[in-house]
């Protein structure tokens, strides 16, 4: 009886391992297909892709090539471009060609398209279409609009109307379309679209990363200088992380706001990431009388991030109480405040073995990190003085 039992169940536990390896194989199988078919189905996809690009770029050249002089559409294609590019993946394509015939072929046919593309007014009437269209559809029309900015245009300019309709995106949409929505406003340069998106980034609490919109600020194709102003005057209202943003994109090309800046700097209260960015703007643009906040902040060992920042932006500031206070810092209980303390008394050119020497013997770090900032300046000098001599 034990002798049949056991033999049962050997059975079974085979069974077991001959169905479980059926199944591995099975599962194995269908995983192969369906890549074949995901293969397949992005083969023919691009297929479509580039044959609808191919049909949008010989329709480019008609309309301008073809049409005997004509500076404005035929009313056959405007309705064309109406109802093809109301679907996304047309206006992808038509992007695409667009793209191609500019870079590839004929920059004045590109530019002869678009203005006639202005005239026609097509992209108002398309706006109107994907505000009724999900999220990802919408986010790609701003997409396609920060691309080719001039299509929110028409005779006169700006058009007000499309930029409305646009501003009416963000308020049911995702990041990514808020964020595509302020791109095309920056390359539009439309001051009243941004200000609305980050206005509504305030009010509703919306995260963007200041490091994105100040580079989407920098975009601006209108003065840079009126929009800085503009943008700074709402230093109160809006959030810390969208003046965060603010500052960064003044900081990378303005030296107006250097007595604006400073109230900030001297106010302990200030958001300390907004504090930190102010003493950044500093070291790219020299105002004297920060100098002596600075050296504070460089003292400061509670919020060793001011210390380390403030060490830093004092290269910029030569003066004897400068280097004292940069070979107190060399005796900072953090690295970063020793490193950057280091750096900028390199930088100053203020580096001699006396200092080395100076500092305490049990101070190893400070010694170790001066003198191998020290040798790479050096290597650096020489190496440029060989590349001229040469």
């Amino acid at each position: 009886m034990l002798c049949k039992k056991h033999g049962g169940d050997s059975m079974v536990n085979d069974l077991r391992i001959h169905f479980a390896i059926i199944m591995y194989m099975v599962g194995c199988l269908a995983l192969m297909l369906y890549n074949a078919l995901v293969i397949y189905r992005k083969k023919s996809s691009n297929k479509a892709m580039t044959k609808n690009t191919d049909k949008w770029i010989k329709a480019i050249h008609q309309q301008v090539t073809n049409n005997n002089g004509a500076t404005a559409f035929t009313t056959k294609h405007t309705k064309h471009l109406k109802k093809k590019l109301r679907h996304v993946e047309n206006l992808i394509a038509f992007s695409s060609a667009l793209n191609h015939v500019k870079h590839e072929e004929n920059t004045e046919l590109f530019n002869k398209y678009m203005t006639m593309l202005v005239q026609s007014e097509v992209f108002y009437a398309l706006a109107i279409m994907y505000k009724e269209k999900k999220n990802e559809e919408r986010a790609y029309f701003a997409y396609f609009v920060s691309q080719y900015p001039q299509v929110a245009n028409n005779t006169e300019g700006i058009n007000a109307s499309t930029i409305d309709l646009m501003v009416s995106y963000i308020e049911a949409s995702d990041i990514y379309c808020r964020a595509n929505v302020l791109k095309a406003f920056c390359r539009i340069g439309d001051m009243y679209g941004i200000i609305n998106v980050l206005q509504f980034f305030s009010d509703n609490h919306k995260f963007i990363h200041h490091r994105l919109l100040a580079e989407d600020l920098f975009n601006f194709t209108g003065d840079k200088e009126v929009l800085a102003l503009y943008l700074w005057e709402k230093y109160k209202m809006w959030n810390d992380n969208i003046m965060l943003g603010v500052i960064t994109f003044i900081t990378m090309f303005s030296d107006k706001f250097k007595t604006a800046f400073f109230p900030v700097l001297k106010n302990q209260s200030t958001n300390a990431d907004i504090r930190l960015a102010v003493i950044r703007y500093y070291k790219e643009y020299v105002y004297n009388q920060a100098q002596p906040e600075l050296l504070e902040y460089l003292s400061q060992t509670e919020n060793y991030d001011f210390a380390t920042e403030a060490a830093l932006t004092l290269s910029s500031y030569p003066e004897h109480t400068t280097t004292n206070a940069l070979m107190s810092a060399l005796q900072s209980d953090n690295w970063y405040v020793q490193y950057n303390a280091a750096s900028s008394l390199v930088a100053l050119g203020e580096y001699s073995d006396n200092y080395v020497d100076g500092l305490s013997r049990s101070n190893e770090d400070a010694q170790q990190i001066i003198k191998y900032l020290f040798e790479h300046t050096l290597n650096e000098k020489e190496m440029n003085v060989s590349e001229v001599i040469i």
